[in-house]
C-alpha cells in the first residue's frame, strides 16, 4: 500500500478513494463490534420488514448495509465495493457516489419488504449487497466492455457480468437460499433508475450511443423503417434491381451506418418531421438496403 501525490491511498492497482475508504473501515468496525456483542447490533439494526414498515422503525433500511452475518460475506462484499466503487467515485466525485450508495442500498431493502408484505420472502436481512450490486451495475453501464475476472481466472465483459448476476437472483427468487435475492435485485433496480434519472449519459455506453429512452425511440423509428420499406418493396413489385446503396471499397458502409445512427436519434429528439428530404431519402435507401 503507498500514497499517491493526491494523497489517496493506492492498493492493488486501484486507487482507495474517500468514501470507499470510509464505507471500508465502518463496515469493518461494525462487523468487528457484532463479534464482541453477538446479537446486540442485529437486533437493532437488521431489516425486518414488521419493524420496519409496521412499527416504523425506518433507520433499519439504512443500517443493514453496515451489518454483515460471516466473514465470507462481508469480505465479498467489501472486495466488490473495493473493485466497483472505487472507479465510480473516481468518476463522479464523493458526493453523488455516496447518495448513490445509499439509494442502491435503500431500494434493496424497500423491494425486500414489499414483497416481504406479499409474502413472499421476508425475516431478516443484514449485508450490504444490495448496495454493492448497485455499483455493479454502474460500473457495466459506464465501463460495458471492461472485462472483469471471475474468481480471478474466468474473463467476461463487465456488461454481460451485470445481465448474469441479475438473472441468476431472478431465478432464485422462488427458492429459498438464505440469499435475500430480492434485496439484490431491489439494489440494481435503484441503481439504474437513479442512473436513467439524474446521469442518463452513462446508459449510452450499454445503449449504443443514447439512454435506454432514446434507444426504445431508435428501435421504434427502425420497425416503422422497415414497415414502410416492406410496403414500398409490395408495391414496387421488386423493380430496378435492390434500390439500394452499395459498398464500394472498405469503409463506406461504417459511414452510412453513422449517419443514419445520427438521424435516428434526430428522430427521437424532435419527431419525423424535422427531417430534412436528403435525410428521408438516406433513411428510404437504407430500407432497401
Amino acid at each position: 500500500m503507498r500514497m499517491n501525490q493526491g494523497g489517496r491511498m493506492a492498493f492493488g492497482g486501484f486507487q482507495l478513494t474517500p468514501t470507499v475508504k470510509i464505507l471500508l473501515i465502518a463496515n469493518v468496525a461494525v462487523f468487528v463490534l457484532q463479534q464482541l456483542i453477538p446479537n446486540v447490533l442485529e437486533q437493532w439494526g437488521a431489516f425486518n420488514t414488521t419493524l420496519a414498515f409496521k412499527q416504523f422503525q425506518l433507520w433499519r433500511a439504512v443500517t443493514y448495509m453496515f451489518l454483515h452475518g460471516s466473514v465470507g460475506h462481508i469480505f465479498f462484499n467489501m472486495f466488490a465495493l473495493w473493485v466497483f466503487g472505487t472507479p465510480m467515485e473516481a468518476l463522479w466525485g464523493q458526493r453523488t457516489f455516496l447518495i448513490y450508495y445509499l439509494v442502491c442500498g435503500l431500494g434493496g431493502a424497500l423491494l425486500y419488504g414489499l414483497f416481504a408484505l406479499l409474502g413472499i420472502g421476508g425475516g431478516w436481512m443484514l449485508g450490504a449487497s444490495g448496495a454493492v450490486m448497485g455499483l455493479l451495475l454502474a460500473y457495466g453501464m459506464t465501463y460495458p466492455d471492461n472485462l472483469v475476472f471471475i474468481f480471478g481466472i474466468l474473463p467476461i465483459k463487465a456488461k454481460y457480468l451485470v445481465i448474469l448476476v441479475g438473472l441468476m437472483d431472478l431465478l432464485s427468487v422462488p427458492r429459498s437460499t438464505g440469499v435475500a435475492h430480492l434485496a439484490h435485485l431491489g439494489g440494481l433496480l435503484a441503481g439504474f433508475i437513479f442512473i436513467q434519472v439524474t446521469i442518463p449519459s452513462i446508459g449510452r455506453r450499454m445503449f449504443g450511443g443514447g439512454s435506454l429512452t432514446s434507444a426504445w425511440k431508435r428501435a421504434k423509428a427502425r420497425r416503422r423503417m422497415r414497415v414502410v420499406r416492406d410496403d414500398e418493396t409490395r408495391q414496387s413489385g421488386h423493380q430496378g434491381g435492390n434500390g439500394g446503396f452499395h459498398n464500394h471499397g472498405g469503409g463506406g458502409g461504417d459511414a452510412d451506418q453513422e449517419r443514419i445512427d445520427a438521424i435516428l436519434d434526430k428522430i427521437s429528439r424532435e419527431g419525423l418531421q424535422s427531417l430534412t428530404d436528403e435525410e428521408q431519402e438516406l433513411l428510404r435507401r437504407a430500407g432497401r438496403k
